[in-house]
């Protein structure tokens, strides 16, 4: 039944890819301010707003991982959606009208207010070490499994060259509005690839009920069969939960964690919001990306069901791996012409979330380092002259270039970290709890100087990647433990050093307290 990879499925990626180039072209056509490179001008409507932040905050990684994730551990890895619940009322009262009375470029610019500089750079700093970590990751998983599915026509290091240079050049040319419309296209072409893939399954291995039966027989719809078995004694009852690789609890606590993250302290969310028109459009955008996401992962957790039930690891290849089980699938029964539109979805799925990440690294350079620490400006402006207007912008694009040039490299390398599903997210957890915990001691505690925070969140940044990938403990752990060490360390020595950030306290709640937003 193989098919291999054919000319008319290499059309199709290359017809793709021209596509996504003339979106930066035509956007690239257009004067441009820094309020509009980085924040559309605020005059973007919901919809293509929550679309694309759907599209931003999943990547090739889901594609590739999510299934591959169902087919070891089960339904237990769709759990994590509970954590959509509690998260709307906090962006949605919290997050979004903050951000808004800001009215910030960078979601650190806060930092310096509530505190000082350097809580600001280490926060800035913390985020590029995530977001180009998480790059490398999210552009080496796809080419990594394109290559499989191909048998090899595509190799792995050349594809991450033509992918990192294509998603680097529109993002360079067009600023947010083309990443916006960009990712809009990314997202119907991430859900078209996904409906080609059920149709494909469906026609070709079997129906819902055979898959469920399978999935049942194996025991991949329990949600507390992984990492629950109990020990003798206490100790190693809780030894043997936190070395699980998956469990219910670990699970949602990591995701929770990772979320609320993104929705306080990501400059992708932040961006993105600060482009809608109003408050109110930003939370219709917030739905959008939750209900969106929540199909996504569903659709991609019954793909790996259906795998499988279908596919034993017994059954693959000499030289096919459990890693490889999609790119397998794909390039063993997927028709021609179809194998190249479901390659182009995990492109666009991995190229959605790596635009949006290099352009907002390239904002937190310019606004955080070029602006803040060159120029000495707290924040940059649009009064400016012209000839200013156009030197930022310069900035702007070589900024975005170099970020581009750091992901290439970095996942160049990705292969060396050992089973793909467990790596990337460890790579992905080590970074995000740190910056998590300065967020919360800056916004809800009136007593955590500045000097405290940062040693806390130093502190914190030691932890987290120690957590992911020394301590022989689940990935899921290091999130929470990096925040966790954050806060303890930050506001502990903030009490007992005697000294008190209330002077220059900046919580959430003093800040709703200043004129309303739009």
């Amino acid at each position: 039944m193989h098919n291999g990879f054919q000319l008319i499925d290499g059309a199709i990626i290359v017809a793709y890819l021209l596509v996504l180039t003339g979106v930066g072209l035509y956007f690239s056509t257009r004067k441009m301010a820094m309020g509009d490179y980085f924040r559309a001008g605020k005059g973007m409507a919901w919809l293509p707003v929550g679309l694309s932040l759907m599209a931003a905050l999943n990547s090739g990684i889901d594609f590739v991982q999510q299934p591959l994730a169902a087919y070891s551990y089960g339904v237990l890895v769709l759990m994590s959606f509970v954590t959509w619940i509690p998260l709307y009322p906090y962006v949605s009262r919290i997050t979004l009208p903050f951000y808004r009375r800001l009215d910030v470029y960078s979601a650190y610019e806060y930092l310096e207010r509530r505190f000082d500089v350097r809580v600001r750079s280490l926060a800035a700093v913390i985020f590029m070490l995530w977001r180009v970590a998480w790059m490398g990751v999210a552009l080496y998983i796809p080419c990594f499994a394109i290559n499989a599915a191909t048998g090899g026509a595509l190799p792995i290091v050349p594809t991450i060259i033509v992918l990192g240079t294509v998603v680097t050049f529109y993002t360079v040319l067009g600023g947010i509005k083309a990443v916006i419309w960009t990712d809009v296209i990314q997202f119907c072409v991430m859900f078209t690839g996904l409906a080609v893939t059920l149709y494909v399954i469906f026609s070709r291995l079997g129906g819902v009920s055979e898959i469920l039966s399978a999935a049942h027989a194996g025991d991949k719809l329990s949600l507390f069969s992984h990492g629950d078995a109990a020990g003798r004694g206490l100790l190693k009852q809780v030894r043997l939960f936190l070395r699980a690789d998956v469990t219910m609890i670990g699970l949602i606590v990591a995701v929770g964690v990772s979320r609320f993250t993104s929705f306080t302290t990501d400059q992708i969310t932040i961006q993105r919001f600060q482009t809608t028109r109003s408050v109110a459009d930003s939370r219709r955008a917030f739905v959008i990306n939750a209900v969106t996401d929540t199909i996504w992962m569903a659709v991609l957790v019954f793909i790996g069901l259906a795998l499988f039930a279908f596919i034993k690891p017994e059954s693959l290849p000499k030289g096919v791996s459990v890693d490889q089980i999609v790119p397998y699938f794909m390039g063993t029964w997927f028709p021609v012409g179809l194998l190249g539109l479901v390659i182009a979805a995990i492109f666009a799925a991995s190229l959605s979330s790596i635009d949006s990440a290099i352009n907002a690294c390239s904002s937190i350079v310019v606004v955080d380092f070029y602006n803040r620490l060159i120029l000495k400006r707290v924040r940059p402006t649009d009064d400016v002259s012209d000839q200013e207007q156009r030197a930022q912008l310069r900035v702007s694009r070589v900024a975005t270039l170099i970020c581009g040039i750091a992901m290439i490299v970095v996942a160049s390398n990705v292969g060396n970290l050992g089973k793909l599903y467990l790596a990337a997210n460890k790579v992905i957890g080590a970074f995000s709890g740190p910056l998590f915990g300065i967020f919360i001691l800056g916004m809800f505690t009136r007593r955590a100087t500045g000097v405290c925070t940062l040693v806390g969140g130093l502190v914190g940044l030691l932890v987290s990647p120690y957590m992911a990938f020394r301590s022989g403990f689940s990935f899921t752990w290091a999130p929470p433990s990096g925040c966790l060490a954050t806060i303890l360390v930050g506001y502990g020595l903030s009490l007992l050093s005697g000294s008190s950030g209330l002077a220059k306290s900046l919580t959430f709640r003093q800040v709703m307290t200043e004129e309303p937003p739009d």
